[in-house]
C-alpha cells in the first residue's frame, strides 16, 4: 500500500486529529477529486435508470445547468452525467464544490466559504449539509436484501 504525503488539511486542523483520521480524510478527498476527473469519461458500468450492465450510452444534449446528458439506448431514458454523485442536482460547478470541501475540512465558517466561492450563505449551508450527508452515506451504506 502506498502512502500519499499530500495533505489537504491545515496545520490547525491536523493538530486536533489523530493520524488515521488525517489519512482517511485525505483518501476521501483524493477519491472525490478522482471522481471529478473520471466524470469527463462518460463511463457507466450500470445504467442508473434501468440497471442494465454495460449499457449503450449516447450523448443527449446538455441540461439547463450546462451538464452533459446521456441517453441509454436500452431503456431510452436520459440522465445527467453526474447522477448519483455529490454534484448531482446542483447548479454549482465542480470547482466550487472542491473549494467547499476543502473549506469544510479546514473548519472555515459558512461566511468565509460563501465569500470565497461567491454564493449565498444559505447555499453554502445546503452544499455543506449535502457533503456531510454524502460522507456519512459513504461511511456506512445501508444494506438492502
Amino acid at each position: 500500500m502506498t502512502t500519499n504525503t499530500q495533505s489537504f488539511l491545515t496545520e490547525h486542523a491536523t493538530s486536533h486529529l489523530m493520524d488515521y483520521q488525517i489519512q482517511k480524510i485525505n483518501r476521501q478527498i483524493q477519491d472525490f477529486i478522482h471522481v471529478n476527473q473520471e466524470i469527463d469519461h462518460y463511463h457507466f458500468d450500470v445504467c442508473p435508470k434501468c440497471g442494465k450492465k454495460h449499457p449503450r450510452l449516447i450523448k443527449a444534449g446538455l441540461a439547463n445547468s450546462g451538464k452533459q446528458m446521456l441517453k441509454c439506448k436500452d431503456c431510452g431514458k436520459r440522465f445527467v452525467i453526474d447522477r448519483g454523485q455529490l454534484t448531482f442536482y446542483s447548479h454549482q460547478p465542480a470547482d466550487k464544490w472542491n473549494e467547499l470541501i476543502i473549506d469544510t475540512l479546514e473548519g472555515n465558517s459558512l461566511q468565509h466559504t460563501a465569500a470565497s466561492i461567491d454564493v449565498h450563505e444559505m447555499t453554502v449551508f445546503r452544499m455543506r449539509h449535502k457533503f456531510l450527508k454524502f460522507l456519512e452515506d459513504e461511511e456506512s451504506p445501508i444494506c438492502t436484501q
